[in-house]
């Protein structure tokens, strides 16, 4: 209790004082809207994706030279090496998402750091600074925004220790599995209904939205991933359809993850213990996690599953249980119908096993059970990998997609990136130890399975990235795998008080990382521009609106059935790809399939929009991270309706009010 207590005292906010310096102030004079150099302006600044701040500077085409867009980002000092600095921040310009001569590229970037320069007194990272346009923060982001320097190792600890204490305790187990999922419930579960910035996130809803027959029968099956998240969607569907209700089933099999762990360390070693409460807690509060948790995803169900998968097999190779075998089956077919991973970790568990030489019998039927029962879902699997064919001939062509080409070596240093900021290193050296002492436990394969259930997919990802499109984000679902290897980590060399001091440890090494900062997820993303968008166009007369990346007519169509009070559900789609919305008679135009994307598509979508002008007055959404030359060549006469930082909405063709 007085660790927790001291937690909380750290942690919690002051009173106000004055108003905190924003990075409207730190880059005066150059206030958003002026020249920054040679007839760039200066756009509002934004969060970026890496926890920088990005600033765009545009240019349109006059005496000062042809039209021009920069990007610029602001990042901690020292963290991008070359690069231009001030006392605190690194200043450089991204190539791939700028279109400018060098020389004018190189003009404004140092133009923009010798402002910043300036007025930089010495200061935290980018990600703490506020941006004048941002709301005041909930109570929970200005609570963790407070976990930096020396709180981020302190807290961490003085959590375990309060953990560790309590999983010490006669009914300790339980204790801990209730407040893991408590505190895992709070941080994943408040301030759901954030604004959308991904179309995945709307296409699993309206696919959720679907009857339950064509879920698991027809249009449910085109998507690229297994039917049953898209079940568990519909059923939540009955509370509504507002981003907090689709979020909500994620958060909670995101909760339920650490007291999952907890009750595999207890299956496995008859009770999970310090050890297992500290492991657990990793998993409770590592902002990757809980980020992925926030979202409408069906990673958190699998990692849970992953997790109750690895206890039951290690638990049958021990020795003979019913309940086990069932759960195992149980858990396998589930494994199967909800991501596409599960072969992977199938292969993985099976390969722990022969590695530490235990028989496979006891464990053989219910896993060969449980296939047979998600053979469907493996049938479907192929069918993707065959879909995705296409898109991978794109991604050679075009390699700065998001799901672009990958060679081996790149790739598994980004699963290792995204290991490292789910779990952080720690654990990843504590269960590599662990499955090696496990190798030579007469009695424990958890760490040994859970690690070769990890080490297989992080294999099987970086081979199919050649012939499907996969992201190095995947391996979140089956992270939580390494955490469960520490819970069950072998006594026999190393005692549990030592390993759980590691543990802790670990945790703060997690937490001081240059990793995702744990208040960031309770903050509108600046790239959730499309419900003001929607707004608008709701308001106006136009009939038709083309969105020039396919995504975003997915993200405006469900905007605009919200704006209009009607149920979320996929809208009437033409032959032509053109989104048909209901009595409203609005369409939605996407110029581009960028899974499709050839040397010709530039020139055709500028056809396609310009066909779309020329039969009245149209509304244009135009985004800067993908855009189109010729396109916004055309775009240059029209109106600009609103500007947000990373994207534009424009009428065309005659005022239509």
């Amino acid at each position: 209790m007085t660790a927790l207590l001291a937690a909380s005292l750290l942690l919690w906010p002051g009173p106000d004082g004055q108003r905190k310096v924003a990075w409207e102030d730190l880059v005066l004079p150059l206030a958003p809207g002026a020249v920054v150099a040679r007839g760039y302006h200066l756009s509002p600044p934004r969060r970026g994706e890496e926890h920088d701040v990005v600033f765009t500077a545009r240019r349109e085409a006059g005496p000062e030279g042809p039209a021009g867009r920069i990007e610029l980002h602001v990042v901690d000092r020292g963290r991008w090496p070359g690069v231009r600095e001030t006392k605190s921040f690194g200043v450089a310009y991204e190539t791939p998402r700028s279109q400018a001569p060098i020389e004018e590229l190189e003009a404004v970037t140092q133009a923009l750091r010798d402002a910043i320069d300036r007025n930089d007194t010495g200061l935290g990272p980018p990600s703490s600074i506020p941006l004048a346009t941002e709301p005041e923060p909930p109570l929970v982001a200005r609570v963790l925004a407070r976990l930096v320097g020396i709180r981020a190792i302190v807290v961490p600890a003085l959590l375990a220790v309060a953990m560790g204490l309590l999983g010490s305790l006669r009914r300790g187990d339980t204790f801990v599995g209730a407040a893991l999922f408590g505190l895992g419930l709070v941080l994943r579960i408040v301030h759901l209904d954030l604004p959308f910035v991904h179309d995945q996130d709307v296409q699993r809803l309206f696919t959720g939205a679907l009857p339950l027959g064509e879920i698991l029968t027809g249009k449910g099956l085109e998507d690229r991933h297994p039917p049953l998240w898209f079940v568990v969607l519909h059923a939540a569907g009955t509370f509504g359809g507002s981003e907090a209700v689709m979020r909500a089933p994620a958060a909670i099999a995101g909760a339920l993850i650490a007291p999952a762990i907890v009750w595999g360390a207890r299956l496995v070693r008859g009770r999970a213990g310090p050890l297992g409460a500290i492991a657990a807690l990793v998993v409770a509060v590592s902002p990757e996690l809980v980020a992925r948790s926030r979202e409408v995803s069906e990673i958190p169900l699998f990692g849970l599953l992953v997790v109750v998968t690895c206890a039951l097999a290690a638990r049958l190779a021990e020795g003979r249980s019913r309940a086990a075998r069932i759960g195992l089956a149980a858990s396998t077919a589930l494994l199967a119908w909800t991501y596409y991973l599960a072969p992977l970790v199938i292969a993985g568990v099976l390969l722990g096993l022969v590695a530490t030489r235990k028989p496979l019998r006891n464990v053989a039927l219910p896993i060969g059970v449980g296939a047979a029962l998600g053979a469907p879902a493996f049938v479907l699997l192929v069918v993707t990998v065959v879909r995705d064919h296409g898109a991978r001939e794109v991604a050679e062509r075009f390699p700065d997609l998001a799901w672009g080409s990958h060679a081996p070596i790149p790739m598994l240093l980004g699963l290792l990136g995204e290991t490292m900021k789910c779990v952080g290193p720690g654990v990843v050296l504590l269960a590599g130890a662990a499955a090696m002492l496990g190798l030579g436990a007469p009695r424990n394969a958890g760490p040994v399975v859970a690690v070769g259930a990890a080490l297989v997919t992080a294999i099987g990802i970086t081979l199919a990235a050649k012939v499907a499109r996969v992201q190095t984000y995947y391996f979140a679902a089956v992270a939580p795998a390494l955490v469960f290897a520490l819970a069950v980590a072998p006594h026999r060399y190393v005692p549990a008080s030592v390993w759980s001091a590691l543990g802790g440890a670990a945790l703060s090494m997690l937490m001081v990382l240059d990793a995702p900062r744990p208040h960031l997820a309770y903050l509108p993303d600046a790239d959730a521009f499309m419900p003001r968008f929607a707004a608008i166009a709701a308001s106006r007369s136009e009939k038709r609106i083309v969105t020039v990346a396919h995504y975003d007519a997915t993200l405006l169509a469900y905007y605009l059935q919200r704006a209009a009070n009607t149920p979320a559900s996929w809208p009437g789609t033409e032959v032509s790809g053109e989104f048909v919305l209901g009595d409203a008679g609005r369409r939605i135009l996407p110029l581009v399939q960028v899974h499709r994307m050839d040397a010709q598509s530039d020139e055709a979508a500028r056809d396609a929009l310009l066909a779309a002008i020329a039969e009245g007055p149209t509304l244009v959404i135009e985004r800067d991270a993908f855009v189109l030359a010729r396109v916004h060549d055309a775009l240059a006469r029209c109106e600009v309706l609103m500007e947000a930082p990373t994207a534009r909405l424009v009428t065309c063709g005659g005022e239509a009010r």
